[in-house]
């Protein structure tokens, strides 16, 4: 019993104003004009879309809120998803959203796109909701086909069927049907005859017979996304035959299958084996072991399928499938996941929680599995905070603040669904809080007041006005205001106009809602009398406490008192009275604390002023208590009455049940006694008066209330009463028995006892195991019901409350037949013998026993008899014959079910011959082998024979193994790699042996070899390199072809700890190979290994080899270099430490200290060098007092190294030297000047001058001290005669020595002179210059300025100024020179100086750098560079740029030391190329950047392996060899691979992104195929492509054959007759014979018509023109670089020794010089030995040669042309052709580039050379070449004689194999091309005479095309005249290039010149020397002889 005081304290104030009640209704009712409700979704997207890319897909959101929702979505990152063109569309923003991904192309695929999960987002006002995610996968459409396989299966027994689908399109496909013999069969639950097509689309035949061999199945596939059906192949049942005795196999397994609930389950369990196995299944339970399963009810066996209809979630589990028979047992276990799916609902769904209270809500998830669930906050992932914690899907929040409002969500997820739900949280009520608060005032009467406060809450609170505790008085001057802000806030406000006195006291706002109130208090004074307002009643209640203030105005106030019938209070101890006015009486009592108060005011000139306040005392009510019965029972009546006891009237008594007014209630009455009691009545008590009663008493003081419980007995009853029931024998049955009364009747049972009857026993358990037991709800359970299970059994149910109930009830459990587990199951007979088969079954009669066969008539000779407890049945064969073997089913079946025993009947005979016999598995040194037993014996075979022997040896030579009778696989070992065999297989038992099966032929794998290479050797070449040669292993341990070599290095001296660095080289000739090792470290030993591999591995390593690299020059300079000024001042003490020993790179030899000193005056550099063993030197002989940058280099025998860092070091000052010419003039009478120069070189700091003076006849000289500063002085006074000076200077070591004596006469007349001296004048360009000239005599001279002798006119820049000086304004280089100043006088002296001169040098910045790139690594560009021109001053630094060419990235740079001329920029990528400059900085300035090269890295895009390593087929799949393919130099990133199906014309992409790896297999192919394989691997360098065909099944193992490649060509069919190759001989002689004569008649016919055809050359020239430059350009295109075989390669002459270079280096624009032979007249041939040269293209695109960089084929070219006119289209500053290139060999840059590596050597040679050398210009195409000779420069116009030389030109062409394959070509065919020169008649004319160097070029290609040139012998004196024509073109009429004759660029510069230069040349050219024109594909060259000679080129 509790009683609920309600009391509050009620001040009756006066009713306020209209307006203040208008705002107050508004405020409140803010919510009642308007509900928030938060986002709701309608509709979302499903949790999975799939869709084709042919026809796009929508995601439609719906959502409802109030206000109205705005819908956006976002990606799984959170991300907006917005419109994508053509892609993605959005549509709807609202109540609706669509998300649309439109139809695309393949090519248009975007994973971000089309394989992303995306969300809609829903948000209002309240908060934000998210949809569950929808993961999005675009199905690109691609052709499929779907096939089938043949089944084997034994009489009797089953076969399986599958439909093969490509694992590409597996997901999407379906398999609809089957047919079989033309009926079609569909996926069911139930079989159809012995055919039963399996849910899971499997095809199974059952009980196979003979006569199943000819049954044609076939399978029909659906694509989700497209309904037209794919067909499949036709297949067979392959008939074996039957067994005996073989263990069973199971042909279809599960691993875990995941169905939905509701569903039906199908688990196959097919089994084959003899005797025919029987199938049972288990379900696996923790608790009670592995329980047996089917029968009736929704689990069924059926035909050993185990069939689970309506799945639920407690069928989950594992399953066990288990079949036996005599020879052993096959299981699977199966993993059954019951996939529901999830729903998920947030309780409460909406709610409304005060501010700082704590709240929770739970998720309730149903539905399974469950992975993850989440909680969201308005749409995103809730954040873990402090006061927020979840606990079993519940969230609770501690303490609500304001942020906590909005929306939750609870999503759970799984792998395949996922599912969410909202709740909305309401912030609830919160106490108001004062946001802003008004402040005391104290003011002067008259001025306005305004008084302010601003509250929020929720709901959003009112705010009230008082002053002094009363509410505020009503008056003009008085506004009240009240207004709602933007963010919730109440703004209330009073306004008080003309302030006065009586306005003055303590003002209170005060904010309410339901949740509460705050208030503020602050006064207001206004000067004044004291005054107090009229007080209203007040009302107080008995036993609180009354609190009154006396609203009293005025300022200041002395006191304020409170009376009471003229007594000042207090007078009693419950009153108070405070300073403030304020009147306190506790525990009023209503007779002594009511009445009048009277409040009194006093101000500080004693006037009062009073009022009275009347105070009104309410008493509360009080009840009394009052409870009920608690044995009230269902009938009874009953009656309460509730009384007030005390409390003021009017008085309200009213009843409630639990919250309901109690008169409501059915048969309940509440009636008044009085008006202080109410009487509750309730006549008939029933269930429905149970609960709490509540009497409320309320007066106008408070409201009272008690409550007391009120419960009714009820007796039991019956919800579910129990019935008889029957179970069968083995089932489970529920046995319900359901009571309902209060209190809740407890269930029990008891079973009868068959002891003692009417005696019963009670059941105990929880019914959770086997037997019987009673359930939670009471119910009676009984699990795998037992025969002893039967009898009575006794329900009660009891409460306490009457007698209760009771039921007896009847369990019947049947039993269905069952056989005994005993029984044999196989029975075995000879052929012809007697055989009897028996059944025994036990269960409830009658019992029906049957005997069926399906493959044979069944005799009747059966026998059945009843037996104690069953049936017996017996089946007699009297004589068995071979078509009686099989199985014979007994069935035995009564009410309650039935169930079948079979037996197998083996009849023996002799075994048949194996068949099928396959290859299982293939290694190098064994095979596995496979077979399908005899089909035509029912005998077991006791024993299989496999023989095997090689292809070449026979059947006695071969080796064979035995196996066991039940096992069709073997074992063959060991074998040898890589060898044909041949095998084949008997079987055996003990009635004899069968014919052996055909013979199979197989090879085994190939292996790794298995011995390393002989004969490795190592020897240094460089540095840095070394080359290593090695012979093959010996030839059997090969093991298969070999591809290659593997080349180890690692350092020697790590000892193991090292790994080596391997690098791939070919196979070279004879088997071996050679290598050169590159980028090692100097002077340090090496271990070398080498080891084979072919396309299984690598072999074994060698044995290692040690080397020690070359010496080399320290890699890093001397440490801690220092130095110090030495005695004298002309020596510096340099120190250093030795570098770090792993940077000697050798042996020390020594240190090479240099000192520079540079001189900004001046472009020239002092150096001094010195060679020193030591770690310190002192070098002498140095200037004083001079700057010296000083730098240590550690020397080994290879040369100095790293010089160290440029150190500034000082020497120290000395003695100062003397003045520079004193010269001494009259300047006017007893006057004269001074001048002279300041001493050269400085030596100390100058502190000043000494001039020494003798006068004429002195004995002694006078000393005048002049500044340091000072160049002049004027001495005054002097006397006639002459006077002698000489001067010295000083520094702060002392005083230097004397001038000479220099002598001057003082005359009467001063002599004409020029006082100035002159000198070195060094000046900046830009800067003004004023060369001073002071001139003396009388009359004054005038001076005249000349330059280098010729007179200086006056302009802009020069001008002479008064003084005579010349000023040279904004000085330029051109400037420079001797200035002289001088002056024309007829008084002159012979000792007076008449002239100055200065030497003026003008420095400006320095020109650009000449710049190449010397080196080139996959890595790094070695950059090298010449000065240019100074500009008058030393370089001080160099700074090289460079910065990617594609992109147009920032530039990096790099400042390096004026020394250097080279710099390596490291950490390049591979394959790429790069824009590099130089500039040089002097003191001056910075020159302007060298023109930008372009280089690029070396690698190439990867390079493809021979078609036949790219892929190898197997039965079902393809082996893709990724790990063959070389890098190009730079590592794969990643390869595409592509596949194009039989009789289809497009590829489909399988893998866009593959990783490098070793293999990789496509697997799921149609055997017996061949595919289209189109793989692309990607480096930095490119991409790489090949296609190539591979075939699947028997032979598929071969390797690919190129895609579209010509096949092998068939034998010749003709006989090789003696007489039909005589014909063919004479046929060929016939036509050389007319192709000879045609060309005679050709020749004459030119030679006759020459003169007259001018005009036809013209035409021809144009047609060569054309026709060469199509064929070249077809050709360019295949040129590939040959792998480089140095070490055959022979060496370029006039090549330093240590720079040595093959061929194989030389770049393809590159210019080069032949020896010739010497020897030989003018005229004669040379007799020496020719000198034969091998030129080997090489193309910078496709790799290096021994680890030499390609040099970029934008190589900018040297400024200098020699004449050379530029391509079209080019400016002067733009590219150069092709044809340009590297031609300028007499220019300075091919000189100065001693640091060029070994390529740029070959291309710049030494100009000196070049005289009476032929040259061969190699331009792009290395088949067009130029023979070329040069005359004397100076015989430019006249002839030369020269020796007669025979010069071969030997060039390498590419075999047509190399347009395609990287690989060297297996032909390499060289011809050489004599020539006969008469250097004599040798003239350049024309163009010619102005050019460089010219070509001539033929391009030959294929194997049986020649290109004819005839070059006739020049005209001479006395040459014949008709054959002037031909020796001006120098090839007959028009040439026919071959096919393969290209051009791969368009421009014209060479050959449209010289075409131009031949038209205006006229017929004399010919007497001066021979012109060979060409044509566009620049085919010319110079030729002389005696007579014609044709070259005939051929490959």
């Amino acid at each position: 019993m509790s009683t609920e005081h309600e009391q509050g304290a009620r001040m009756k104030t006066g009713a306020s104003s209209l307006p203040a009640l208008i705002i107050w209704w508004i405020i409140r009712c803010q919510g009642c004009l308007g509900l928030r409700e938060g986002p709701r979704l309608l509709q979302e997207p499903p949790p999975v879309v799939s869709f084709p890319n042919s026809q796009g897909t929508s995601l439609s959101c719906t959502a409802t809120a109030t206000p109205s929702p705005t819908i956006s979505w976002v990606t799984a990152d959170g991300a907006r998803a917005e419109l994508v063109g053509g892609l993605r569309a959005i549509t709807g923003n609202h109540a609706n959203s669509t998300l649309s991904l439109l139809p695309f192309q393949p090519d248009q695929y975007r994973h971000d796109l089309h394989a992303a999960t995306y969300r809609c987002l829903v948000s209002n006002t309240v908060g934000t909701i998210t949809s569950r995610p929808v993961s999005v996968n675009a199905v690109v459409m691609q052709r499929f086909e779907v096939g089938v396989s043949d089944a084997a299966g034994v009489v009797g027994g089953p076969a399986v069927f599958t439909c093969d689908v490509p694992p590409t399109v597996a997901r999407h496909v379906t398999v609809t049907s089957w047919t079989v013999d033309g009926r079609t069969l569909t996926p069911s639950t139930r079989p159809d005859g012995r055919h039963w097509v399996l849910p899971t689309g499997e095809l199974v035949v059952q009980g196979i017979t003979l006569t199943d061999a000819y049954t044609r199945v076939s399978c029909t596939a659906a694509h989700a996304f497209d309904p037209s059906p794919r067909s499949s192949n036709v297949a067979r049942v392959i008939v074996t035959g039957e067994n005996l005795l073989s263990r069973p196999q199971l042909l279809l397994r599960r691993d875990l299958v995941r169905p939905w609930t509701r569903d039906d389950l199908l688990l196959p369990c097919v089994a084959r084996g003899h005797p025919a196995p029987t199938v049972t299944w288990y379900r696996e339970d923790e608790a009670r072991g592995r329980v047996g399963v089917g029968g009736s009810g929704r689990v069924q066996v059926m035909e050993g399928q185990l069939l689970v209809t309506s799945l639920r979630h407690a069928d989950s589990g594992h399953y066990l499938c288990v079949a036996n028979n005599s020879a052993g047992t096959d299981s699977y276990r199966v993993n059954i996941q019951v996939r529901e799916r999830l729903s998920v609902s947030v309780e409460p769904s909406l709610q409304r929680v005060d501010l700082g209270r704590p709240t929770r809500l739970t998720c309730r998830v149903s539905g399974s599995p469950v992975n993850s669930v989440t909680w969201y906050k308005d749409g995103r992932p809730l954040p873990p905070l402090p006061r927020v914690s979840t606990y079993d899907r519940t969230l609770h929040v501690g303490q609500v603040s304001r942020e906590d409002g909005g929306m939750y969500q609870c999503l759970a997820r799984n792998d395949e669904d996922s599912a969410q739900a909202a709740a909305q949280v309401d912030l609830g009520d919160s106490a108001p809080v004062l946001e802003y608060r008004f402040i005391s005032q104290t003011l002067q009467p008259g001025p306005s007041v305004s008084l302010k406060c601003i509250a929020s809450g929720a709901p959003t609170p009112h705010v009230s006005w008082t002053l002094d505790g009363f509410p505020l008085p009503q008056h003009d001057r008085l506004v009240v205001g009240q207004y709602v802000g933007m963010g919730g806030s109440v703004v209330s406000h009073v306004n008080l106009t003309g302030v006065r006195a009586e306005d003055g006291g303590a003002y209170t706002c005060t904010a309410t809602n339901r949740a509460g109130s705050t208030a503020h208090t602050a006064r207001l004074n206004v000067y004044g009398p004291a005054y107090v307002r009229p007080m209203s009643v007040v009302t107080a209640v008995a036993g609180e406490q009354l609190q009154i203030s006396c609203p009293a105005a005025g300022y200041p106030l002395a006191q304020i008192t409170w009376s009471r019938d003229g007594r000042t209070l207090p007078v009693t101890a419950r009153q108070n009275v405070f300073e403030n006015g304020t009147l306190v009486v506790r525990h009023v009592q209503k007779s002594a604390d009511g009445g009048a108060y009277t409040c009194t005011a006093q101000d500080k000139q004693g006037r009062t002023h009073s009022a009275t306040a009347t105070v009104q005392v309410l008493v509360p009510p009080k009840l009394s208590s009052f409870t009920l019965r608690r044995d009230l029972a269902l009938g009874e009546r009953v009656s309460v009455q509730c009384t007030v006891n005390g409390g003021d009237t009017p008085l309200q008594i009213t009843w409630t049940k639990d919250g309901v007014p109690a008169e409501s209630i059915a048969g309940t009455q509440v009636r008044p006694l009085d008006q202080y009691t109410s009487i509750l009545t309730i006549t008939h008590l029933t269930p429905l008066h149970s609960g709490n009663y509540t009497c409320t008493a309320v007066n106008d003081a408070a409201t009272v209330r008690h409550t007391a419980p009120l419960n009714v007995n009820v007796p039991p009853s019956w919800l579910e009463a129990p019935r008889d029931t029957s179970v069968t024998l083995g089932e489970t049955v529920i046995i319900p028995c359901h009571a309902q009364g209060f209190p809740t009747p407890k269930v029990s049972w008891r079973r009868t006892r068959d002891d003692q009857p009417g005696q019963y026993s009670p059941i105990l358990g929880g019914g959770m195991g086997v037997g019987v037991g009673v359930s939670a709800n009471g119910s009676l359970v009984v699990v795998g019901a037992r025969a002893e299970d039967e009898g009575q059994y006794l329900c009660e149910a009891a409460n306490g409350v009457g007698g209760g109930l009771s039921a007896l009830v009847k369990l019947t459990v049947n039993a269905p037949p069952r056989f005994d587990a005993g029984l044999q199951q196989t029975v075995s007979v000879r052929r012809g013998a007697r055989a009897s088969l028996v059944c025994h079954a036990h269960g409830d009669p009658p019992i029906t026993l049957i005997w069926q066969a399906a493959h044979t008539h069944v005799h009747d000779h059966s026998v059945v008899r009843e037996v104690a407890g069953g049936v017996r049945g017996e089946l007699v064969l009297p004589a068995a014959r071979m078509e009686d073997a099989g199985q014979f089913t007994c069935t035995a079946s009564n009410t309650y079910g039935s169930d079948s025993f079979v037996v197998q009947l083996v009849v023996q005979d002799v075994p048949g011959s194996p068949h099928g016999l396959r290859v299982s598995e293939r290694g190098s040194r064994h095979l596995s082998v496979s077979w399908l037993p005899p089909v035509t014996t029912h005998t077991p075979v006791d024993k299989y024979i496999v023989q095997y022997k090689t292809a070449r040896a026979s059947w006695a030579e071969g080796e064979e193994v035995g196996v066991g009778g039940d096992t069709t696989t073997a074992r063959l070992a060991p074998l040898v790699p890589d060898t044909q065999y041949l095998v084949r297989i008997l079987a055996a038992n003990h009635l004899g042996s069968s014919p052996h099966s055909e013979p199979l032929q197989v090879r085994t794998e190939g292996e790794a070899p298995s011995a390393p290479p002989t004969g490795v050797r190592a020897d240094a070449l460089s540095p840095t390199s070394l080359r290593v040669m090695w012979d093959p292993p010996p030839p059997h341990t090969h093991h298969g072809d070999l591809l290659g070599y593997n080349v180890g290095v690692r350092r020697h001296d790590m000892g193991g700890e090292g790994t080596y660095n391997f690098s791939v080289v070919g196979v070279g000739a004879g088997g071996g190979g050679r290598e050169v090792v590159s980028g090692l470290r100097a002077w340090v030993q090496y271990a070398v290994v080498a080891r084979a591999y072919n396309s299984h591995g690598a072999g074994p390593l060698s044995s290692p080899v040690v080397v020690r690299t070359m010496e080399d020059v320290p890699s890093a300079p001397p440490a801690g270099v220092e130095c110090s000024g030495g005695a004298g001042g002309s020596s510096l003490l340099v120190r250093w430490a030795p570098p770090s020993p792993t940077e000697h790179n050798g042996l020390l030899q020594g240190y090479r200290l240099t000192l520079t000193r540079l001189d900004d005056s001046t472009e020239d550099v002092e150096e001094l060098t010195r060679m020193t063993n030591g770690r310190e030197e002192s070098v002498g002989g140095l200037r004083p007092w001079t700057n010296y940058s000083v730098t240590v280099a550690a020397v080994t025998r290879a040369g100095a190294g790293v010089a160290s860092p440029d150190l500034t070091c000082t020497t120290r000052e000395d003695v100062a030297g003397a003045p520079g010419g004193l010269r001494a003039l009259q300047s006017g009478v007893g006057t004269a000047i001074l001048t002279w120069l300041p001493p050269h070189p400085p030596t100390g700091v100058l502190l000043g001058y000494t001039l020494h003076h003798r006068p004429p006849h002195a004995r002694a000289s006078s000393q005048h001290s002049l500044h340091a500063h000072a160049t002049s002085h004027t001495l005054t006074h002097l006397s006639h005669g002459t006077h002698q000076f000489w001067m010295t200077a000083r520094t702060r070591v002392g005083e230097g020595p004397p001038t000479p004596t220099v002598k001057l006469t003082v005359l009467d007349q001063v002599p004409s002179g020029v006082a100035s001296l002159g000198g070195k004048v060094v000046a900046t360009q830009g800067e003004d210059v004023r060369l001073v000239c002071v001139t003396v005599g009388s009359p004054e001279p005038t001076p005249t300025w000349t330059i280098d002798g010729r007179r200086i006119e006056k302009n802009g820049r020069f001008s002479q100024e008064p003084d005579g000086s010349l000023m040279i304004r904004g000085v330029e280089r051109g400037d420079r020179g001797n200035y002289t100043c001088s002056i024309h006088s007829v008084r002159k002296h012979p000792y007076v100086h008449t002239s100055t001169t200065y030497t003026l040098h003008v420095q400006v910045p320095p020109s650009a750098p000449s710049v190449h790139i010397a080196d080139a690594t996959s890595s790094t560009l070695t950059v090298s560079w010449a000065a240019g021109d100074t500009g008058g001053a030393a370089v001080r630094a160099w700074a090289v740029w460079w910065r990617a060419a594609m992109g147009g990235g920032s530039w990096h740079t790099r400042d390096l030391g004026r020394t250097h001329s080279r710099y390596i920029i490291n950490d390049l990528q591979c394959g790429a190329e790069y824009q590099v400059y130089v500039t040089a900085r002097t003191h001056v300035g910075v020159s302007p950047p060298s023109r930008p090269l372009t280089a690029r890295t070396s690698g190439s895009p990867p390079v493809a392996p021979p078609a036949r390593h790219v892929a190898s087929g197997n039965r079902t799949g393809i082996w893709v060899w990724l790990g063959r393919w070389g890098d190009g130099g730079c590592p794969i990133t990643h390869f595409t691979l592509e596949l194009r199906r039989p009789r289809d014309t497009t590829w489909n992409t399988l893998a866009s992104s593959l990783a490098p790896q070793e293999v990789y297999e496509v697997g799921s192919l149609r055997s017996g195929a061949t595919f289209g394989l189109r793989l692309t691997a990607h480096n930095a360098a490119g991409a790489t492509t090949t296609t190539v065909n591979t075939s699947t099944g028997p032979g598929g193992g071969l390797g690919a054959q190129p895609a579209g490649g010509l096949e092998e060509a068939p034998p010749n069919p003709l006989p090789a007759d003696p007489r039909l190759l005589a014909s063919a001989a004479a046929s060929a002689l016939a036509l050389a014979l007319t192709v000879a004569a045609a060309v005679l008649c050709l020749r004459r016919r030119a030679a006759a018509g020459r003169n007259s055809r001018t005009s036809q050359e013209d035409q021809e020239v144009e047609e060569n023109k054309t026709n060469l430059l199509q064929q070249r350009d077809a050709y360019y295109a295949t040129v590939r670089k040959p792998q480089p075989v140095p070490a055959t390669l022979e060496r370029i002459p006039g090549t330093r020794e240590k720079e040595t270079e093959y061929s194989e280096d030389i770049y393809p624009y590159a210019t080069f010089q032949l020896g010739e032979g010497r020897g030989g007249g003018g005229g004669q041939d040379d007799a020496a030995t020719a000198k034969f040269q091998t030129f080997v293209f090489q193309d910078a695109r496709y790799g290096v040669t021994e680890g030499r960089p390609p040099t970029s084929p934008s190589r900018p070219t040297p400024n200098k042309t020699h004449g050379r006119s530029r391509s079209q289209g080019h400016g002067l500053g733009g590219p150069r052709s092709e044809s340009e290139e590297y031609d300028s060999l007499q220019s300075d840059t091919d000189t100065e580039h001693a640091t060029s590596s070994r390529t740029e050597s070959s291309i710049h040679l030494d100009s000196a050379t070049l005289e009476n050398q032929a040259t061969l210009h190699l331009p792009l195409d290395p088949h067009l070449a130029t023979l070329e000779s040069h005359p004397e420069p100076h015989a430019t116009h006249q002839p030369r004689k020269t020796t007669t030389r025979n010069v071969h030109h030997n060039l390498i062409y590419h075999a047509p194999e190399s347009s395609t394959s990287t690989e060297p070509s297996p032909v390499l065919e060289r011809k050489s091309f004599p020539r006969k020169t008469d250097g004599s008649k040798v003239l350049r004319v024309g163009a010619f005479s102005n050019r460089g160097l010219h070509k001539m070029a033929a391009s030959i290609r294929g194997a049986t095309q020649e290109t004819s040139l005839s070059f006739p012998k020049k005209l001479g004196h006395g040459s014949d005249s008709k054959s002037s024509d031909d020796g001006k073109y120098g090839f007959t009429r028009k040439i026919t290039p071959p096919v393969g004759f290209s051009s791969s660029h368009n421009e014209l510069s060479e050959a449209e010149c010289d075409l131009e230069i031949r038209k205006k040349n006229s017929e004399s050219d010919a007497t001066s020397g021979a012109y060979i024109g060409h044509s566009r594909s620049q085919f010319r060259s110079y030729v002389s002889g005696r007579n014609s000679k044709d070259y005939s080129i051929k490959v």
